[in-house]
């Protein structure tokens, strides 16, 4: 089996080097030659991950379409606890090759799972049952900051996606934390890495975009507790009201740049 890792991989946690091999191993043996690559995406391609705190987010690539059968039978084998997930949990995305090269705007995936220790086991195997804007932010950022496990440089692979179609993802993202997480700190942060890449066109880590934010006037206490939450280090939830408003307002910057 041909492993070519990005030296990035070596900064992570030694026990999120060993599971991503994990992961591969599965993968490759269950998949062999129609294996063709697996990245480490989320917090610990952009920075900022947190043992124990932090998703793990894994993408792979395979060459073909796979049967249901071989779609059940890779997540019995990827779920935790058949592979020990070492932090929170872990978001696992398998993709068809021709659907990242050339970008296909629905969710586009083989199979789409959730677990881990601290996660709610989530599977699907059709992308109509889930939103498409999660995997289209996933890819881009995957492009632009993969960290490659196995295979070719995710740049290489991951077809570029129009910044209309992004920043569209990022309104659909907003408007779903308002409706549906609007006292979670990944609503703010989320929120924080929305605007920054409206703004700037630059994917960042959520706390990278959390101090840039800051830097734009934003809210500093609410950002700064949604930190502390995320870093475990409070349990004080945060202000619905404030949280809804913040939002809003970047909702507001992120269509201006849209039109």
């Amino acid at each position: 089996m041909h492993i070519n890792p990005d030296s990035r991989l070596q900064q992570l946690p030694p026990e999120i080097q060993a599971y991503a091999r994990q992961v591969v191993d599965v993968l490759y043996n269950t998949l062999h030659e129609q294996l063709i690559g697996v990245y480490l995406v989320g917090s610990a391609a952009l920075g900022g991950f947190l043992l124990g705190r932090s998703d793990i987010d894994i993408q792979g690539i395979c060459e073909r379409p796979l049967s249901q059968q071989e779609k059940e039978y890779l997540t019995a084998l990827l779920a935790h606890p058949s592979i020990a997930c070492p932090t929170r949990g872990c978001e696992f995305v398998l993709y068809r090759r021709e659907n990242v090269i050339n970008p296909s705007l629905s969710g586009a995936f083989e199979i789409n799972l959730n677990s881990g220790p601290q996660m709610p086991y989530h599977v699907t195997y059709d992308p109509k049952e889930e939103s498409s804007h999660w995997f289209i932010l996933d890819r881009a950022i995957a492009r632009e900051h993969g960290i490659s496990v196995w295979g070719p440089q995710a740049h290489d692979l991951f077809g570029a996606i129009e910044r209309s179609q992004l920043l569209e993802a990022i309104l659909v993202s907003l408007r779903w934390h308002i409706e549906h997480d609007g006292v979670g700190y990944s609503s703010v942060l989320n929120a924080c890495r929305g605007w920054r890449y409206a703004q700037e066109h630059q994917w960042t880590s959520k706390r990278d975009a959390a101090a840039w934010a800051k830097a734009q006037g934003a809210d500093h206490d609410l950002i700064t507790q949604a930190l502390a939450l995320r870093a475990g280090t409070t349990e004080t939830p945060l202000d619905q009201n404030k949280v809804k408003q913040f939002i809003r307002r970047i909702i507001e910057v992120v269509v201006q740049q849209a039109e």
